[in-house]
C-alpha cells in the first residue's frame, strides 16, 4: 500500500472530491439561474409586444441588456409570420361569385427585417418615433428564440473532465404566440 503510484491516485481523487465537484456544483448552478434569467426575460419580451402589436428599440435594447446581465452572450432570433385572409371567389360566365371560403396565406419575416425598421442604416428619427416602431397585427404570430452562443463554464468544465466536446446549447429558450392587439 505504499506504492507511490496509489499516492499518486489517492492524491488526484481526493483533489477531484474536494475541489471539482464542489466547484462543478457551483457553475451549474449559475448555468440554472442563467436559463431562467433568459426563460423571464424572453417570455416577458414576447409577452408585451404580443400585448401592444408592436416591437420598439427601447424594448429589444431591455430586453438584450437584461440577457446580457447573466453574463453570457446570445444568438437571439425572431420571426414575426403575418396572416392574410383572403375570400376565395369562383368565376361563373362574366361574374364573380363567392365561394363562403377562405384561403389563409402566411409571410414570413425574420430577425433582419425586424431589425433594419428598429435600427435603420442611415441615422434618422430618434428611437421614439413611429417610423422605429416595428408594428404587427392582431392574429400574426411572434416567435422568439434565445439560445447561448459558446460554452458556458460549467459545460467547459464537464468537457474538460469527460474529454468530451458538447456543441449543444447549454441555455435554449423559445417563446411565442399570437398577437392579441394591433399597434394604433
Amino acid at each position: 500500500m505504499d506504492s507511490p503510484l496509489w499516492k499518486i491516485l489517492g492524491f488526484f481523487l481526493a483533489a477531484v472530491l474536494l475541489f471539482l465537484v464542489p466547484v462543478m456544483n457551483m457553475l451549474e448552478r449559475q448555468d440554472d439561474a442563467a436559463y431562467t434569467v433568459v426563460f423571464t426575460e424572453t417570455n416577458r419580451f414576447v409577452d408585451s409586444a404580443r400585448d401592444a402589436g408592436y416591437i420598439t428599440p427601447n424594448m429589444y435594447n431591455e430586453f438584450v441588456r437584461r440577457l446580457n446581465a447573466t453574463g453570457c452572450t446570445f444568438d437571439i432570433r425572431m420571426e414575426h409570420v403575418q396572416s392574410l385572409i383572403n375570400p376565395v371567389y369562383r368565376q361563373n360566365g362574366t361574374v364573380l361569385e363567392f365561394t363562403g371560403e377562405y384561403e389563409i396565406n402566411r409571410i414570413s419575416r425574420g430577425e433582419d427585417a425586424i431589425l433594419s425598421v428598429l435600427f435603420p442604416d442611415e441615422p434618422g428619427p430618434d428611437v421614439f418615433d413611429k417610423a422605429r416602431r416595428y408594428d404587427m397585427k392582431a392574429g400574426d404570430l411572434l416567435f422568439v428564440e434565445v439560445r447561448n452562443r459558446g460554452k458556458t463554464m460549467a459545460t467547459a468544465l464537464r468537457d474538460m473532465l469527460l474529454l468530451s466536446d458538447t456543441r449543444t446549447p447549454t441555455i435554449f429558450v423559445r417563446a411565442g404566440g399570437l398577437v392579441r392587439n394591433e399597434a394604433d
